[in-house]
């Protein structure tokens, strides 16, 4: 293209050079052919500047709102990030009000429970005594003997609590080992073994502690107790460093007890080992 214009800007000058004093009409007539041809070519090549001046001002501002529509998602990937895991931490800590709404709530019942058996207790000791039975001629009558009655499960539940609350951790378990020996069969037995070991845990036996919580778990596997312990197992372990350990119980518990509390939290703490 430019030589092509050089080629027509030198044309009129050699014929002007040669023959400047007779040049004629076609001569002018050329000139300005070539002239205008001249023009036409230097417009196009404008044209065509502007063309990819303008093509490549289309690419630059596709580009700028591909940047702007990427830098949009990526804000919007992190605030939902931050959502997600806000929503999570929402949901934990509204689990653990939960659980300790419902421990408040057990609490409730089974001191409510306790009084109620401390009534009928205090009852039976200030009946009246039964009448001795009459001894045949020639005996001696039989003694009528009447201590006063055990405690019941409830409250030996309630003493073994209130103990722990005040530290005498060997006077909890006492507590809760009378009541598995003398109401092995009672709704409060998972309950008493597992605070067994909350007691050891509390006294800083971690062994006794681990020991009992895995006797939780295989004494009774269908106990809302069962998977707490094995939760409070794998936590130790990993308080102690042993993590391959900690993830094994929390797996179990996920696997076992799919719907319980216990798993929600050991799948947040298994993703914080991982």
């Amino acid at each position: 293209m430019i030589r092509r214009f050089a080629r027509l800007l030198i044309a009129p000058a050699v014929i002007l050079t040669a023959g400047a004093c007779f040049a004629t009409r076609g001569d002018v007539r050329i000139l300005q052919g070539d002239i205008a041809r001249l023009q036409l070519a230097a417009a196009q090549a404008a044209s065509a500047d502007t063309a990819r001046a303008l093509q490549l001002r289309r690419i630059i501002q596709s580009l700028s709102n591909i940047s702007d529509t990427l830098r949009i998602a990526g804000t919007t990937l992190a605030r939902f990030q931050g959502d997600v895991s806000m929503s999570m931490r929402n949901v934990q800590e509204q689990l653990l009000t939960v659980q300790e709404l419902t421990g408040q709530s057990r609490k409730q019942v089974e001191s409510l429970r306790a009084q109620l058996e401390a009534r009928a207790a205090e009852q039976v000791q200030t009946a009246p005594p039964a009448a001795a039975p009459t001894a045949a001629p020639g005996t001696v009558p039989p003694t009528a003997t009447q201590g006063a009655p055990a405690p019941g499960p409830y409250q030996l539940m309630d003493l073994g609590r209130q103990q722990l609350a005040r530290g005498a951790t060997s006077a909890a378990r006492a507590a809760f080992s009378d009541l598995l020996t003398q109401y092995p069969t009672s709704d409060l037995a998972p309950e008493a073994q597992y605070w067994i070991a909350e007691a050891y845990a509390s006294a800083g036996s971690a062994v006794e502690a681990d020991s009992v919580f895995a006797l939780v778990a295989d004494k009774y596997p269908t106990s809302e107790r069962a998977p707490v312990a094995i939760y409070k197992r794998a936590v130790a372990l990993k308080v102690a460093g042993q993590t391959r350990q900690a993830r094994l119980l929390l797996q179990q518990v996920i696997d076992k007890y799919p719907k319980s509390e216990a798993a929600t939290l050991a799948s947040a703490l298994l993703r914080d080992l991982k």
